[in-house]
């Protein structure tokens, strides 16, 4: 039995060696075995004639052996998974794929496992490609937001972490800040999430949501309820939600995961509970501090902490393993090619020597997917040790003095990872270039690869410092379309040629024709109706004095009358 070492997808390989027994069982491969040598047999023949010499036909019989060595008997195969461990067994594949298979594997897989004694590091073949890089930035995702955290936001019925651990740092933690009891360094340079969160104020209240009602409770006894729930509700689930993220079967694997990966990247002494609470606090501790500023009336600054709050979470939640993403589908595919395309070489061996030829470049690709392994190994060695270089740095008292895991040192680990798992990922994605380079030496392969490792320019530069001058071009070309989010997408000029409305100056419009409108009516109603009083006026004084007169003269015959005329008149 052959042992061929998977470092793709077992699975995927394991169906492709059972279809090539298939095939080499059935009576079409022999056929084209008879097409090649019959073919090869022509050319043979025709050199012979062409070169004026008998045909060299021991060319033929060397063919036929390497045909029968290789696809004449058959063996039996078991592909193992170099990450799971997993065994499939594949019966009937011929003995030539099998032994190159097996061959190449074993040197490959051997000289990795060989580098990684060695390097005494977390072994990429028993971890994978960057894992304690990996591992922690799983742990940071996963704390980001309350969406996030997912079920261990609710580890309890009525239970919202998120909220709780907000409210707690906004109105206890960091409260102290706001009186001046306490220090930055307190807060972000404690290594201990039990001294740097606690508060011992006793005026200050807060809500805790930790299952059940809402309770609500001075600091001290507030952070007594927390840290208890914390450590027996809250810790469990979060191990569930980060093995989900990192796709670990067993939650109770995550801390050990966790602690190996936090002793190949920080020193030993960081245990995995204190760094998973302290990961969630540096993930809270932005929306608290926007609580807090709200609190204090300082509306500017919580919008601007909020914001780069979000922008954060998008920027790593955007995130993605480089090496399932890049190198492990790339390894999948070729792994798979060389056994696939092994049925076509019953044809080229049949051709003679440029068929054997041929055999001998389809054992060197072989060797270059094995290269992968062992240079990968080397760029995992790199990755691991430049972070840890930088951690020790980070944690020097001489040079940072920010011990792991404080809330401090979480931040400026995030930049860390950040920029290491892209340097990562682009000597992953290099690595058949390399393997290629040492393979056939090609100048061609080199300079390929000096490109790949040249940097591009991703600054703009004149954002903070604009042109002086910017000269405008003899012909200035319009685009196709342009985009806006009130007008949408449309063509340049397309205004002019379709209806449109300006809502203000219409409602304006007719705002000043309503006004008018009215101050004419008012005018004219108050003409009418001092005209009116005009009149009335008038006709009563005109029928007072008609009246007068005709009292004066119906009563005038008597003295009483003109007693009282006298009277009225005076």
């Amino acid at each position: 039995m052959w042992d061929i070492y998977s470092i793709g997808d077992a699975a995927y390989l394991t169906a492709v060696l059972n279809a090539v027994a298939m095939l080499s069982g059935s009576g079409n491969m022999h056929a084209l075995a008879g097409i090649g040598f019959l073919v090869g047999f022509m050319l043979i023949m025709f050199q012979g004639i062409i070169q004026a010499r008998p045909p060299q036909l021991q060319h033929m019989l060397v063919a036929w052996v390497v045909y029968m060595g290789m696809f004449g008997p058959t063996v039996k195969v078991s592909v193992q998974d170099v990450y799971s461990g997993a065994v499939r067994v594949v019966d009937n594949v011929p003995l030539g794929p099998a032994a190159i298979g097996g061959l190449m594997s074993g040197i490959g897989y051997g000289a990795t496992r060989l580098f990684e004694q060695a390097f005494s590091t977390p072994t990429m073949t028993g971890y994978g490609f960057a894992a304690p890089l990996h591992i922690l930035q799983g742990v940071r995702k996963t704390t980001l937001s309350m969406t996030a955290l997912g079920a261990a936001n609710a580890p309890t019925a009525g239970a919202d972490m998120a909220r709780t651990f907000v409210n707690y740092l906004s109105e206890c933690t960091l409260y102290g800040f706001n009186n001046g009891t306490r220090s930055a360094d307190d807060l972000l340079r404690d290594p201990n999430w039990r001294t740097a969160l606690g508060s011992t104020l006793v005026v200050p209240t807060t809500e805790l949501w930790i299952g059940g009602n809402p309770v609500t409770k001075e600091c001290p006894d507030a952070w007594t309820d927390l840290s208890n729930y914390l450590t027996t509700q809250y810790v469990p689930k979060l191990q569930a939600s980060v093995a989900a993220t990192l796709r670990i079967a067993n939650p109770n694997d995550v801390p050990g995961a966790v602690n190996a990966a936090l002793d190949a990247l920080a020193g030993t002494g960081v245990g995995a509970q204190n760094y998973m609470v302290m990961a969630t606090a540096a993930a809270m501790l932005p929306y608290a501090r926007s609580a807090n500023k709200r609190a204090l009336l300082q509306g500017a600054d919580a919008a601007a902490i909020e914001q780069a709050a979000q922008q954060r979470n998008t920027q790593w939640a955007s995130e993605e393993r480089l090496f399932s993403r890049i190198v492990r589908p790339m390894m999948t595919f070729f792994e798979a090619f060389l056994y696939a395309v092994s049925p076509l070489m019953i044809f080229a061996i049949g051709l003679g020597p440029t068929g054997i030829s041929m055999v001998g470049k389809y054992l060197l690709f072989g060797l270059w997917i094995q290269l992968w392994q062992p240079i990968l190994a080397i760029i995992n060695l790199y990755i691991i040790m430049a972070v840890k270089f930088k951690m020790d740095a980070l944690q020097d008292v001489a040079l940072g003095n920010t011990p792991m895991p404080s809330i401090l040192a979480i931040w400026k680990l995030d930049f860390i990872l950040s920029d290491y798992l892209g340097v990562g990922g682009m000597l992953a994605a290099s690595t058949p270039a390399i393997s290629l380079m040492l393979i056939y030496g090609s100048a061609i392969t080199a300079t390929h690869l000096a490109g790949r490792l040249q940097s591009g320019d991703h600054i703009n530069e004149k954002i903070a410092s604009p042109d002086a001058v910017n000269p405008a071009a003899a012909l200035n070309m319009q685009p196709i379309m342009n985009h806006g989010p009130l007008s949408g997408t449309v063509a340049p000029g397309a205004e002019q040629q379709s209806w449109s409305v300006n809502v203000g100056q219409e409602v304006q419009r007719d705002l000043r024709s309503s006004q008018q409108a009215m101050q004419r009516s008012s005018n004219g109603f108050s003409s009418a109706l001092g005209s009116a009083a005009s009149a009335t006026a008038s006709r009563s004084g005109e029928t007072f004095d008609s009246h007068a007169s005709t009292w004066m003269k119906d009563g005038g015959k008597s003295q009483t009358d003109s007693v009282l005329m006298a009277t009225a008149e005076g």
